[in-house]
């Protein structure tokens, strides 16, 4: 199972696989979103993360 975050980074957002491999880089949190559950497998988990770096929410895959 592979974790993708979405967070904040300086003035824009990351996808990132745990571990610090980035994935990739949006100005807005949706677009970032959507590249987290495409590159996602199924049972893989998705944490998107607030502006603030707090947790939002954290999901698996189906």
């Amino acid at each position: 199972m592979t974790e993708y975050h979405v967070s904040p980074a300086a003035n824009q957002w990351q996808v990132k696989k745990k571990g610090g491999s980035v994935v990739s880089n949006h100005r807005k949190k949706r677009p970032a979103r959507e590249r987290a559950h495409e590159e996602a497998s199924p049972g893989d988990r998705i944490v998107v993360h607030r502006q603030d770096g707090t947790i939002q929410e954290s999901t698996e895959k189906s």
